[in-house]
């Protein structure tokens, strides 16, 4: 007597394997990306978009591109590190806002008070924004679209309302050319993401922070007692894509993707301005939290005692950074 399986019982077998192979492998012709984000919670401005913003590409491409959404802290990926992850294809997709430790040429933007208002910013943007392209092709990324968050500003639990409180604090900075702003007025500087920074408020491994009430400033409200208004520099942020994996999609895809990313993120700037104002006196009258707004003095003061800092930084990242960063100058006339 035959041991062997019936047929009818071997074709049982094998559409039992179709179906779970369907089950575990994506649709003919579709793509599925992860995407993992600067900001550590769900409720801010760009979170909220960005989740909008990818289901919109999956519905305008048909299901062709999937993205899953990662915010900070929920990957073991440290937010310094996007840049890198994404450009090794850990993760396909990102919000890039701390860039600097593998595209340096991107702290010119951050030069603290180099660039003073929004209209500055633009400007330098345009003469700065190749560079920065340039240097992201270089590690295997595309930059699909930019965004800026309000002027960082320092929040803090012990007494700052002026220059010299800054002494003796230990501050929470987004780059290292706020560092070195914060050392030059006594002040340790210190790097966190955002995902660790409560903790650190809370057990005084810092005492403030630079950010803005919009970025995550509010978030930490109960954490926070004062802030001091000095805008040292604004915080760029991009959307950056793997090129390998960019180039794999169908050119229609490639193209939605593009257009729906430079539709979407521009929008976040200026939201984002309109609530750092309005939590900021949320802030004040629900908090209590003292709120500085500099003298034109203490501006100037800023100014002259980082000023010498811009020339050295530029010199110290090449030729490319000292053109740029003399073009920024000219425009700005500072």
């Amino acid at each position: 007597m035959s041991h062997r399986p019936s047929y009818a019982i071997r074709l049982i077998a094998v559409l039992g394997c179709v179906v779970v192979g369907l089950q575990v492998r994506p649709a003919l012709g579709e793509t599925v990306w992860d995407m993992y984000v600067t900001n550590a919670v769900a409720t801010t401005i760009t979170a909220k978009g960005e989740v909008a913003m990818i289901e919109r590409i999956e519905k305008e491409t048909n299901g062709e591109l999937k993205i899953k959404f990662h915010l900070a802290g929920s990957l073991p990926i440290n937010v310094t590190n996007i840049t890198s992850a994404v450009a090794d294809g850990v993760v396909q997709l990102g919000d890039d806002g701390f860039f600097q430790g593998n595209v340096p040429i991107g702290g010119l933007l951050r030069l603290p008070m180099l660039v003073q208002t929004r209209d500055e910013f633009d400007k330098a943007l345009k003469i700065a924004l190749p560079y920065l392209e340039a240097g992201f092709v270089k590690k295997g990324v595309l930059v699909l679209g930019e965004f800026t968050y309000p002027p960082q500003v320092a929040f803090s639990r012990r007494k700052l309302t002026a220059l010299p409180d800054m002494k003796g604090q230990k501050l929470r900075v987004t780059s290292p050319e706020q560092g070195e702003f914060v050392r030059r007025f006594g002040a340790t500087s210190v790097t966190l993401g955002a995902a660790e920074v409560p903790a650190a408020l809370d057990r005084g491994v810092i005492e403030g922070v630079f950010t803005a009430a919009s970025g995550a400033g509010y978030t930490w409200r109960d954490l926070i007692k004062y802030n001091y208004k000095l805008g040292l520099n604004y915080f760029d942020a991009y959307i950056i894509v793997n090129k390998e994996a960019f180039d794999k999609l169908s050119p229609d895809a490639q193209k939605k993707l593009r257009s729906i990313i430079g539709e979407t993120v521009p929008g976040f700037t200026g939201k984002m301005q309109q609530e750092d104002d309005e939590l900021t006196r949320k802030m004040v009258a629900e908090n209590g939290m003292v709120l500085t707004e500099p003298k034109p003095e203490e501006i100037a003061e800023a100014t002259k005692g980082i000023e010498p800092y811009w020339n050295n930084w530029a010199k110290s990242h090449g030729p490319g950074a000292v053109e740029a960063l003399g073009k920024i100058r000219a425009a700005l006339g500072r």
